[in-house]
């Protein structure tokens, strides 16, 4: 029995520390993107708030092979992210909270579902987010959003629940990884449920207009998001996985730090 109980804590303890750390993570980036309204929201939610957590978690269990492959099929799905961030670009206002991310989450599916035909190399998932990517800001860069939401905030109860939520995905990554191998490890690992949570926060709280340009507004960070996954593929096995990580991490929050910083000066002008 007492063996029962330290297997357990040695299995459970380390798994709910990921979880719970993961849920804090999000609770930040959440109530930042809201405050700081939805272009710049959807700039802070593009972050690494749960790949981030389960690719480092992943990284203390799996060797160096593991990462970069599991850095390429999650570059492959980063695609599909972008035809949901663009499904929600463009209907956000129109559809209620539900109807917007049950909408978004088929054509995700979809999308990843139809990228498992193509070749699995890097040079073809690079192509297949600047597609993705390029075209949906083409679409969307004459679009006009509202600069910030006027509504109340709620309770705090929704964005504690969505926060669990992206930590069980962490954990389930981090639990099945083993069972499912690398490939479908970069798959799950890429769910879009960070931008699930804070844009039903965003769109429960603000509207669907604010939900929508906060997703616009993500389409050119997720530009810096592949870059890191490449730089994960690229680097994992010459020069380690943790080092990998590290220089990914640089590498999108550099990027969307750029786009932060050309936000509020362009926000700035229009005030003058």
């Amino acid at each position: 029995m007492p063996s029962v109980m330290i297997l357990s804590d040695a299995v459970l303890l380390p798994l709910a520390i990921k979880m719970l750390t993961t849920a804090a993570i999000v609770i930040v980036a959440a109530l930042a993107a809201e405050r700081a309204g939805p272009q710049i929201g959807g700039l802070i939610a593009s972050l690494p708030v749960s790949a981030g957590p389960a690719y480092v978690f992943l990284a203390l269990k799996s060797d160096d092979a593991f990462i970069a492959t599991s850095a390429l099929s999650s570059l492959a799905a980063n695609a599909a992210t972008g035809m949901f961030l663009l499904f929600l670009a463009l209907f956000a206002a129109r559809l209620s909270a539900l109807a917007s991310f049950a909408g978004a989450l088929g054509i995700w599916g979809a999308a990843n579902v139809l990228i498992r035909f193509a070749p699995a190399d890097a040079t073809t998932m690079v192509v297949l987010n600047v597609v993705s990517y390029g075209g949906a800001i083409l679409i969307t860069r004459r679009m006009r959003f509202p600069v910030a939401g006027g509504r109340a905030a709620q309770g705090r109860f929704d964005l504690v629940l969505r926060a669990l939520l992206v930590a069980c995905l962490v954990g389930a990554v981090v639990t099945v990884s083993d069972l499912i191998g690398p490939s479908l490890t970069g798959v799950v690992a890429l769910f879009p449920m960070t931008f699930t949570s804070v844009g039903l926060l965003i769109h429960t709280r603000l509207g669907g207009d604010a939900n929508a340009a906060a997703m616009a507004s993500a389409l050119k960070a997720m530009l810096g998001f592949a870059a890191g996954l490449l730089t994960i593929h690229l680097a994992a096995i010459p020069l380690g996985r943790l080092a990998a990580l590290v220089l990914a991490l640089l590498v999108c929050v550099g990027w969307s730090g750029l786009l932060i910083a050309r936000q509020r000066r362009a926000a700035k002008g229009a005030a003058v």
